[in-house]
């Protein structure tokens, strides 16, 4: 997502408004801005943030026959940003939206997730997906261009104005029968009240929602890790070109590499710069220059692999940021009357396990069912909260502890620098232990969801 100065502002529409017009796959700018007068008419679900999680629940609430409306606060949505992996337990509910056909074409199946030591010795290996025995494909896919499909199907069937860009929520009031939601343009400083059943905060990480909600809350919190993010394009890739590979330790140097399609490798570093503990992080600035890569290719200097050259990959990347590692604590509570939260305004995780936007999915799904069985009201939002709020929660806390990558962190710990047999430092049985611990709140959500009947 990227923003872009507009002197226009927005139109507003009615969410059940149709229109032809469709985004160009190909555009730099896959939405930009239309005037908003604002509306007096009252809609049943307003999504604060046109991410992953918002997009997906306007979408499930549309087909479920709700009358749905996106307030965006960035002024242009563009396809750039990096990659994301989808875990099965929510591709369930993206086939039943009929997304199968469009997210082969623009993603990864996963088949496979290789663990290397530090040194590139072989570890461990285990099947992802359909190829580990689920109902539905792992993805890796490029953001942005989910983000572009996601956008694009809201204004073939909710209407081309069902978006609002240049939207920041700043207040709202609740009523009797509605809530009172008042946006500002960040550009303009032009003010719009829009009236709603129930407000629903999609809005990320630093969430405006969340803020009104918990004004003392802290920033989000650091563990002391900087991440960078990285796409590199290959004349062909690994393997069978759906395999992951993770290499290193997660408590001091790990890299991540995966295919996203057309030869395009998305790989994620992150290395611990200061002493772990959970605190503000500092400001860092983007890290878009190859000058600022040579200052990431030292701290990795003796991590290799035989079949792939690590340091290349990395500095032929087309586009590289660095961010600090963060999340925030969790929640007792997401659901205030009728607001709440949902994705990473409720639930941000560090990136360990990749289950960040598979968790706001399923939070799209839950709270879809939960205006079906109570109708568009604050029974409905609390029986939301309390379906996934534990739940979401544990994965918080399990990514923070990197469950799904401790046996890279048990190996390198144990030996350093080089093992003759793995063997010598852990049993076969330990290491399906260790990986079972992560994998035992996925398969929860697997088998959970392959007993419900379709969302549609």
């Amino acid at each position: 997502m990227s923003t872009s100065k507009s002197n226009s502002a927005n139109t507003s529409a009615t969410a059940s408004e149709k229109s032809n017009s469709t985004s160009d796959a190909n555009s730099d700018n896959f939405m930009t801005n239309e005037v908003n007068k604002g509306n007096s008419e009252i809609i049943d679900v307003l999504v604060a943030g046109a991410g992953i999680g918002g997009l997906i629940t306007a979408l499930c609430l549309h087909r479920a026959g709700f009358t749905v409306r996106v307030y965006e606060q960035a002024h242009i949505l563009k396809p750039i940003g990096f990659a994301m992996n989808l875990q099965p337990y929510c591709v369930k509910l993206l086939y039943e939206l009929g997304l199968k056909d469009e997210l082969d074409k623009i993603g990864i199946r996963t088949s496979t997730a290789a663990y290397y030591s530090r040194n590139g010795q072989f570890i461990y290996k285990e099947s992802r997906g359909i190829d580990a025995g689920y109902g539905w494909p792992q993805y890796s896919i490029h953001h942005g261009y989910l983000q572009e499909l996601l956008v694009r199907h809201m204004h073939d069937e909710v209407g081309k104005s069902s978006i609002q860009l240049s939207q920041k929520v700043v207040a709202f009031r609740m009523q009797q029968n509605h809530v009172e939601v008042d946006f500002v343009n960040p550009d303009t400083d032009q003010l719009t009240t829009a009236l709603a059943k129930v407000l629903v905060g999609a809005d990320g990480i630093k969430s405006a929602v969340r803020k009104i909600l918990y004004p003392t809350e802290s920033p989000p919190l650091w563990n002391g890790c900087s991440l960078w993010r990285g796409l590199t394009q290959m004349d062909k890739t690994f393997f069978d070109g759906r395999t992951m590979i993770y290499l290193g330790n997660p408590n001091e140097r790990f890299i991540a590499f995966y295919p996203i399609g057309n030869n395009l490798i998305n790989w994620v570093c992150v290395i611990q710069t200061e002493e772990p503990g959970r605190r503000v992080p500092p400001e860092m600035p983007d890290c878009d220059t190859m000058g600022h890569i040579q200052n990431l290719l030292p701290l990795i200097s003796d991590m290799k692999l035989d079949f792939l050259d690590v340091h290349h990959l990395i500095s032929s990347s087309l586009i590289v940021r660095c961010y600090p590692v963060t999340d925030r604590d969790t929640l007792v509570q997401w659901t205030h009357d009728r607001v709440t939260l949902l994705g990473d305004a409720a639930h941000p995780m560090y990136p360990y396990g990749s289950n960040g936007a598979s968790q706001a999915i399923v939070d799209a799904r839950a709270l879809t069912l939960s205006f079906r069985e109570h109708g568009v009201t604050p029974q409905s939002l609390k029986a939301y909260d309390n379906l996934r709020r534990e739940v979401s929660n544990n994965f918080v806390l399990s990514a923070r502890e990197h469950s799904s990558l401790n046996i890279l962190q048990i190996i390198d710990e144990h030996s350093p620098s080089s093992f003759w047999r793995l063997s010598d430092i852990i049993s076969e049985s330990e290491v399906d232990a260790e990986l079972s611990k992560h994998k035992q709140a996925c398969d929860w959500n697997a088998q959970q969801l392959k007993q419900e009947p379709p969302l549609f």
